[in-house]
């Protein structure tokens, strides 16, 4: 997850910051052909990028895995090119351990009230035509 927070979910613990760097070839002699190709890049280049980002995902996960986390936030990606033949692929982001939070009621009873008690002083009308308007909408 690129955010730093989790819409719905709890952060319990940090557990600190994990990276993978994933080296790959580029083929010079395909760089190479540009001109036979009116100048344009590797046609599959972007499908190539898109998949290294798919597997340093993957490598993220299994690193937090390997933390005891079950999430990575505040996930980054750097890119660079490491000599004439090579990029390297760096996917970083904090580990860190979630639990999704129960959604929260304003109008919840309170607990351990029975129900009789909580509508002792209300309206019985108004309660039985409440309750049967609540089913099949």
């Amino acid at each position: 997850m690129t955010t730093n927070d989790l819409p719905g979910y709890e952060i319990r613990a940090v557990l600190g910051e994990v990276v993978v760097s994933l080296a790959r070839s580029i083929n010079p002699f395909k760089e190479g052909t540009k001109s036979l190709r009116g100048g344009k890049s590797d046609p599959h280049g972007g499908e190539n990028l898109t998949k290294f980002r798919l597997e340093a995902i993957t490598k993220l996960g299994e690193a937090a895995s390997k933390k005891g986390a079950n999430a990575v936030i505040g996930m980054r990606f750097d890119c660079r090119q490491v000599g004439p033949t090579h990029i390297e692929l760096c996917a970083y982001g904090t580990a860190a351990v979630v639990i999704q939070k129960l959604p929260e009621f304003a109008d919840s009873p309170p607990q351990g009230v029975p129900p009789k008690e909580r509508d002792s002083g209300s309206d019985q009308s108004a309660n039985a035509s409440a309750g049967s308007t609540s089913g099949g909408s």
